[in-house]
């Protein structure tokens, strides 16, 4: 087989060498919570009409790969498809703070899936969870973002997809990695940016084509197809980033092997909303804590946030997912429902009246904020003559304020009782974090099939 060239050498043999038992206690916690994370983001967008047709599209009988959506096995690559593409329903997929895009939701259902096909133990599975996390996020780093046209799903996070799948399909081998990783950066995806403002549902399907296509890559890459040496740091880098820098792939790297996880530099969204509006929809609810504010109190709210917020906004929103990527509509289903939950945004006639109270601008003074805050500030006017303000730069949840391991678990156990009821979902997510010693991949099944 042929091996990588250049710095991408580097990055394939500290991916080979990831090994959950070496791992430490903190990387450990977070790849599990952001495995909780994704399994639980799923099963929430998973009741979602859109998702329920595609997966009744889904008849083949009961296959190997759980399907979280029908609480039901399925073939393997149906299995990827569905549950990668629930992941962008609710918008709650996780983040990461140092490159736009959601490495470890995409991941968690390839490497499910794959280890329920293979019959692979859990400490493989989180040892290729990790080492495609790692890989992924080093070359989001290096691409120095990506063309203001190209979405971030189906990214950079696909070469540490494919990654993932051959380190889990041939247990760490360097070669089967290294065409995997190759293999990936040859045969880039590139979809559009602004299909979620539009309200455009077939963009769920982005993280299922690129879940799909890595594991093709992986398994090509194990039967011995071969890529063209380099081809990151030759054509993936130059033609997907902005301000490609070829040694960042191996930042973070000692003696081949990882001296810096990325991977702790995960967020979670603690929002159903774009995380660009996350300070705004912060600030809404210390305002709402604060000052007790109800709909009928409000006489107007002006929203101010950085200028990347406000190129997809929209302010009139089609149907809930353009309304996750609107100032006016989240401000106002927070307001309307003491809170911004996802059902609020399913009935946006009834929000018009207090979306025609608000407006949402540009404001120049906050982009200086950016890209490490998300800074908004929400100024409502009330009935009774008060004006009341709040002013959030870095939300929580992201790495400048992080959640804390009660919200982390209370976000998981929410949108997984939706699915599965409380009873239920507490199974998964205790089966989850049981993967972390020794628990049984089959026992994370049957609680997902339950």
């Amino acid at each position: 087989m042929t091996t990588s060239e250049g710095s991408a050498s580097t990055l394939v043999r500290a991916a080979a060498t990831t090994q959950w038992v070496n791992l430490s206690t903190d990387v450990r916690t977070m790849t599990l919570d952001l495995f909780a994370d994704a399994l639980a983001v799923v099963a929430g967008g998973a009741v979602h009409p859109t998702m329920e047709a595609l997966a009744a599209t889904v008849s083949a009988p009961d296959g190997p790969s759980t399907l979280i959506g029908e609480k039901r096995g399925a073939a393997m690559r149906d299995a990827i498809l569905l549950n990668a593409a629930t992941t962008t329903v609710l918008q709650r997929q996780d983040g990461y703070a140092h490159a736009k895009g959601h490495p470890a939701s995409q991941l968690v259902p390839v490497v499910l899936a794959l280890t329920e096909q293979h019959r692979k133990g859990a400490e493989d599975m989180l040892s290729a969870l990790v080492a495609g996390y790692e890989v992924a996020a080093r070359v989001g780093v290096a691409l120095g973002g990506v063309p203001p046209h190209l979405h971030d799903n189906g990214n950079w996070a696909t070469i540490g997809h494919a990654a993932a799948a051959a380190h889990l399909l041939s247990n760490g081998n360097t070669d089967v990695i290294a065409a995997a990783i190759d293999g990936a950066a040859s045969l880039a995806l590139s979809f559009d940016r602004f299909t979620t403002a539009g309200g455009a549902t077939m963009h769920h399907l982005y993280p299922a084509m690129a879940t799909t296509q890595a594991v093709a890559i992986a398994e090509g890459a194990v039967a011995g197809l071969t890529p063209l040496p380099g081809s990151i740091e030759r054509f993936y880098g130059p033609n997907m980033g902005t301000d490609f820098n070829a040694t960042l792939l191996v930042d973070g790297i000692e003696n081949d092997a990882w001296s810096r996880f990325e991977i702790l530099n995960g967020y979670f969204k603690l929002h159903p909303s774009c995380a660009h509006l996350h300070g705004v929809n912060d600030a809404v609810d210390a305002l709402l804590d604060e000052h007790a504010v109800k709909e009928d109190d409000i006489a107007s709210v002006d929203v101010a946030t950085f200028g990347e917020a406000m190129e997809i906004d929209t302010d009139t929103p089609a149907n809930d997912l353009a309304a996750r990527f609107s100032a006016k509509a989240t401000v106002a289903a927070a307001i309307r429902h003491g809170r911004l939950d996802d059902g609020g945004l399913l009935d946006l006639e009834a929000l018009q009246p207090l979306m025609n109270k608000i407006t949402a601008r540009h404001d120049p003074a906050l982009d200086k904020h950016t890209p490490a805050g998300r800074p908004g500030i929400v100024t409502m006017k009330l009935a009774s003559g008060d004006t009341v303000s709040k002013e959030v730069i870095f939300p929580r949840g992201t790495a400048q304020t992080l959640a804390t391991p009660e919200e982390r678990k209370d976000k998981a156990l929410t949108l997984l009782a939706r699915h599965y009821g409380e009873d239920g979902g507490t199974a998964v997510y205790d089966a989850v974090m049981a993967l972390g010693s020794g628990g049984d991949i089959a026992a994370l099944t049957a609680t997902l099939r339950t």
